[in-house]
């Protein structure tokens, strides 16, 4: 056992990087937990506070989907693959730049447009309905930005600069912002938490743009833009796998929006959020280290460094495993108590048993190692979208029948938050097990947890 442990340090990048980003991830973990926490003790009915601030964020990030169409996933493949190459990563980071900006005004000007029906389908009841719409059409052109100077940060293998805007700068300027905003300038509004946000995406906007462009000015070379057919082709697949994970992890609240009935509908939102939030802290490793292995994958595998691929992903898996173990058994073990930390309103008992159906989704993932990287780094993006539609299709067919309490389709006894549990963790364990398979299959590379490495 020991011996296997000690393997797993063999590639000092993967390693030392990994660690670093892992710091940044936890750190951005730890904040977001405490933003969550500050919640649960500054207003009288925080799973409500909670429940409209997880719907800003889901109608952002799928508005997203729509303002970037790939381009910044493109972005990471390309600039990682062009070697360090200034003037091939000035073109296609400008490029992309024009491109986004374009789009997302366009998403911002539908989405303005078509606001009556988002806020009478998923915020009914909230009072600051027009207000979060109005700070969602005003940041998705900054927050699109901020999504391609990241994966450009990554391509570059800047990773300490692109773990830190990519989770923790978000968490910590929320959290500062948000005790501003409500102890400093009293700003006691629900709607305060969405404001804080808002605000640290702006700041951060400003500090990716200006590190990006610091790397970028060392070479002054005339920019030659790449055509926008060109860059659609590559990057639309790409965004059919990237989109589609993106759905599925915010299809669940968004359903229980738009499904539960009453009062109770931030409620469940607020209150199944938290209980996904803890989940996913034990993908935080895995994270850590798709943030390395990306750009490692694309440079050895397209310039046919096989040896070299195989052992990335080897090394890999094997550090996503031990690491990951010890996060998985403390939540099984301490469900209610976690989740209490938020709050008594968050350890009711339908929570408790979402958070550990959800947990046990994760496990399966920690096991299959990193499927979608490897997919996406090496050309299969299709072959990805796709596995990633059916999971969506899925997910959304089983949060219909096991959502709504009127609705039990094959009358399992499930609903509510523990019925969205259940889709979720069934569309993760269904393409996580699909492509460890397709990957065996195509480069006779076993992605899941193995000890010893077949060379």
């Amino acid at each position: 056992m020991l011996s296997h442990i000690k393997s797993i340090f063999t590639d000092k990048e993967i390693t030392i990087k990994g660690f670093q980003s892992l710091i940044l991830k936890i750190s951005g973990s730890l904040l977001g937990y405490i933003l969550l926490w500050l919640v649960g003790n500054s207003f009288d009915d925080p799973t409500r506070v909670w429940g409209e601030y997880t719907l800003f964020l889901g109608v952002l990030n799928i508005s997203s989907i729509f303002s970037r169409l790939g381009i910044d996933k493109l972005a990471l493949k390309l600039v990682a693959a062009a070697d360090k190459d200034l003037k091939t990563i000035r073109s296609v980071y400008f490029s992309s730049c024009k491109l986004i900006l374009g789009i997302s005004l366009i998403a911002s000007t539908i989405i303005y447009s078509i606001s009556s029906y988002i806020i009478y389908y998923l915020i009914p009841k909230s009072t600051m309905g027009i207000e979060i719409i109005n700070m969602i059409v005003f940041i998705l052109p900054l927050f699109s930005i901020i999504c391609l100077n990241e994966n450009t940060l990554r391509g570059l293998k800047m990773i300490k600069e692109f773990a830190f805007f990519q989770r923790t700068s978000k968490m910590l300027f929320s959290v500062l912002l948000f005790l501003l905003l409500f102890y400093g300038f009293n700003l006691l509004e629900t709607i305060v938490v969405i404001y804080a946000y808002s605000l640290a995406l702006l700041l951060i906007f400003i500090l990716s743009t200006l590190r990006v462009y610091r790397v970028l000015h060392k070479n002054k070379e005339k920019i030659h833009f790449i055509k926008n057919r060109e860059i659609f082709n590559q990057s639309l697949p790409m965004m059919v796998s990237s989109s589609v994970l993106l759905l599925m992890s915010w299809t669940d609240s968004l359903m229980i929006g738009a499904l539960t009935e009453g009062d109770y509908k931030e409620t469940a939102v607020g209150i199944y959020n938290a209980a996904v939030k803890v989940a996913l802290s034990a993908t935080l490793i895995m994270s850590a280290v798709n943030s390395i292995v990306a750009p490692k994958i694309s440079e050895s595998y397209n310039n046919n460094r096989i040896k070299e691929f195989k052992l990335t992903i080897f090394n890999s898996t094997k550090l996503i495993f031990y690491t990951t173990l010890p996060i998985l058994l403390i939540i099984f073990l301490f469900p209610g108590f976690i989740l209490s930390l938020f709050g008594d309103q968050f350890a009711v008992p339908s929570a408790i048993a979402a958070l550990l159906i959800l947990t046990s989704s994760q496990a399966v993932n920690a096991l299959s190692g990193s499927v979608g990287t490897i997919l996406n780094m090496t050309g299969k993006q299709k072959v990805y979208g796709n596995i990633l539609l059916v999971a969506l299709a899925i997910n959304i067919i089983l949060n219909f029948i096991l959502i709504d309490k009127n609705n039990y389709g094959l009358e399992l006894g499930i609903s509510g938050i523990e019925g969205a549990a259940v889709a979720s963790a069934t569309s993760l364990i269904f393409w996580n097990i699909y492509s460890v398979i397709y990957i065996y299959k195509k480069y006779n590379v076993v992605t899941s947890i193995k000890f010893k490495n077949n060379k």
